[in-house]
């Protein structure tokens, strides 16, 4: 049987206690690190006579034969990451699948995973919600994975690392426009942290602040808080304040940025603002 065991995120009494039979039971503990489990184990008291085996995206083609080779022969298998529940942004989907598929039981031991646990913390709805993962590295691939979330009407949630958290604002801004964000730091941890701000806010506030420490989870609303609430008149309006001032390009990304609208229908609404404002008088002819 492989067993499917998560582990804590931060806070070590976290570790579930049939974890630690789990663990007790074990013949192989399959790890995403083999020295993140021994310290695990070390700084929980656990005892196990398992033997620790390396098992992650790199290592998979070669290791997973061993592993159901294992389970075939009636060895109990564990599966841990480093930290909380495996398979939710880390390796070992894989396994499972060939596992189904060979006939072996998988069993799940529940715990810690900070997506559910940033979920519950930050007052967004939680009826519906889309886990992306991490925030892709490249800026562009980054800002493609955005835009192609920005219309979902649910809440979103991605992973994201200190030093990239301005810059990820600040593509967030421009791909879904003013929204409620939270940003949950070092979950279940001393210096646990949740901060909740529109992204206007909190863009702004990371572009000059120090990065954060820790473990980042960013979470932002759905699209149709926004979009449904929006009347027409409300952005016609926005737009004669900003066409005063403003090209039709930078109106059209100020209410963007405000209202969360679509830009393509913004765009629409601003030519036709466009063409109702007076027309200038030409001072040059009636200086002729």
């Amino acid at each position: 049987m492989l067993t499917i065991v998560a582990t804590p995120i931060g806070n070590l009494l976290d570790l579930p206690q049939r974890a630690v039979q789990a663990f007790a039971e074990a013949d192989i503990i399959a790890c995403e690190d083999t020295r993140q489990t021994r310290k695990l184990l070390s700084l929980t008291g656990t005892l196990t006579k398992a033997q620790l085996l390396p098992y992650h995206d790199h290592n998979g083609a070669k290791m997973r034969p061993k592993l159901l080779t294992a389970l075939s022969n009636g060895k109990k298998v564990v599966l841990v990451s480093d930290a909380g529940t495996p398979l939710i942004s880390d390796p070992g989907y894989k396994l499972v699948a060939a596992c189904h598929e060979g006939g072996i039981i998988v069993t799940s031991i529940p715990g810690p995973t900070a997506p559910i646990i940033a979920l519950t913390m930050s007052g967004l709805p939680s009826d519906k919600f889309a886990f992306q993962g991490f925030v892709p590295a490249k800026k562009s691939a980054a800002a493609q994975a955005l835009e192609a979330s920005a219309q979902l009407d649910m809440t979103q949630i991605w992973f994201e690392s200190a030093r990239r958290l301005p810059t990820t604002l600040d593509l967030m801004l421009q791909a879904y426009g003013e929204r409620l964000c939270v940003i949950a730091r070092e979950l279940t941890k001393l210096h646990e942290e949740i901060e909740r701000a529109p992204l206007t806010v909190l863009a702004e506030k990371y572009q000059t602040a120090p990065p954060p420490r820790g473990e980042i989870v960013i979470l932002v609303e759905g699209a149709s808080a926004f979009h449904h609430a929006v009347s027409d008149d409300a952005i016609i309006a926005l737009l004669s304040d900003a066409l005063e001032t403003h090209s039709v390009r930078d109106a059209v990304q100020q209410v963007e940025a405000l209202t969360g609208a679509k830009k393509r229908h913004i765009y629409q609404l601003a030519l036709t603002v466009q063409q109702k404002q007076p027309t200038p008088p030409d001072d040059s002819a009636a200086s002729d």
